[in-house]
């Protein structure tokens, strides 16, 4: 029986690169025996497609036939862990060996790197034009994050010998892309590696600039190129900010999914935290999202517009 593999995110844990690493290499990994279906990046289509309900485990089951000669296929789409009823996977269980793999990462890392998303590459106009402690009133909203509710929901839809758990963190799963490829049995040398980072974070000192530039009616290109020239400003000025809330504030975030933590880590890995990094304080430098500290509003305005007004 094939095996389908479902990389079901969680969102900011290297799935980008990932993807982008998966769909690069389909031929070597075709010739493997693995197969990452259809001409995408990933499988956000699927996943969402699925979660509205306009496609069916068992359409997805006829979609996936062609690959059905593979060993495994790959089907990578972090909206796969939004989804609160998993009914859909019933007709592939009857067809393929499913399998899931989850990467977590620790709440307020995460709601801060979501927020950025939002910030940088808009899909939700509300979101994306609120201020930080706007996002983080929006917790409720983000129920995947609950993670040992997540998660116990895909061990009772695939089973729990059949749900791959990691722990994004350093001391722990490090490098998420290089860990998923282990776990297919894919090499260091089995295919090309893509390192590039064309998703990481904005600085924070630019945040706020983002968020009032409207990047979400921009033409893609635009968009692009705005947020390139934020990435380039924040290493011209030295500009590293990655935390947007207090020290006080991220506790606060943590304390609210303590219990959920604790359980999945006694369930999972046997131990009383989930995360072992430590708790954030002083160390974690909250620098707030304000403009750089070497150019007014109105300079950095000038230099976007001068910026994007090239030719392109």
């Amino acid at each position: 029986m094939t095996k389908l593999m479902l990389h079901i995110g969680i969102h900011r844990t290297g799935t980008t690169g990932l993807q982008r690493n998966l769909a690069n290499n389909r031929d070597r990994l075709s010739a493997m025996g693995i197969a990452y279906p259809f001409q995408t990046n990933n499988h956000q289509d699927i996943a969402w497609g699925l979660h509205r309900g306009d496609l069916t485990g068992s359409a997805l089951c006829e979609r996936l036939q062609p690959f059905n000669a593979s060993k495994q296929i790959i089907l990578s789409g972090e909206d796969f862990c939004i989804h609160k009823s998993l009914g859909w996977l019933e007709p592939l269980k009857q067809v393929y060996d499913v399998e899931a793999t989850i990467y977590l990462r620790r709440q307020d890392h995460w709601l801060m790197s979501w927020y950025n998303q939002h910030i940088k590459w808009p899909f939700s106009r509300r979101h994306s034009t609120m201020t930080p402690q706007a996002f983080m009133d929006c917790l409720p909203e983000f129920h995947w994050i609950d993670f040992d509710n997540t998660v116990q929901l895909w061990e009772n839809a695939v089973g729990a010998n059949k749900l791959t758990v990691g722990v994004v963190e350093k001391g722990q799963i490090g490098d998420a892309v290089a860990d998923f490829l282990k776990l297919m049995g894919i090499g260091p040398a089995d295919i090309e590696h893509d390192n590039s980072t064309h998703n990481d974070s904005l600085p924070t000192e630019t945040l706020e600039f983002a968020r009032n530039a409207n990047l979400m009616d921009m033409k893609q290109g635009r968009r692009l190129a705005t947020v390139n020239f934020l990435r380039e400003v924040g290493r011209s000025s030295a500009h590293t900010g990655k935390t947007l809330f207090t020290a006080e504030q991220r506790q606060g975030i943590l304390q609210r999914f303590a219990a959920s933590n604790e359980a999945l880590a006694r369930r999972r890995f046997g131990r009383e935290q989930l995360f072992l990094e430590h708790a954030p304080d002083d160390r974690d430098l909250y620098v707030e999202g304000t403009l750089a500290a070497n150019s007014s509003y109105e300079e950095l305005m000038m230099k976007t517009l001068a910026y994007l007004g090239r030719e392109r």
